[in-house]
């Protein structure tokens, strides 16, 4: 997966799973990934340090990849991507059921 394709991926699981991660973790994701924050930014606003934000981002990175792992909602929603069904799902968990 190149870079684009990572973060694609992450702010899918992000989206998904993103209720799983603990409020801090699930923050500091939100700021790198969705506001495009640097860790510098990050590790200002918050008044940590970068490392600190370095870890939370590959902890939650990880964890969201373990999720996926063992629900699979992704993998599903790739096999019927175009199914409106699907669409619809994946809306709903987005916006909240």
């Amino acid at each position: 997966m190149n870079n684009i394709e990572e973060t694609v991926h992450i702010n899918r699981l992000l989206d998904i799973y993103g209720e799983l991660l603990s409020k801090t973790q699930y923050e500091i994701m939100c700021d790198y990934f969705w506001a495009n924050l640097s860790l510098s930014e990050i590790s200002q606003l918050r008044k940590i340090s970068r490392t600190a934000v370095s870890d939370a981002i590959n902890k939650g990175i990880e964890k969201l990849n373990i999720c996926e792992e063992k629900v699979g909602i992704c993998k599903v929603f790739d096999e019927f991507k175009d199914d409106e069904t699907a669409q619809k799902i994946e809306r709903k968990l987005r916006h909240g059921i």
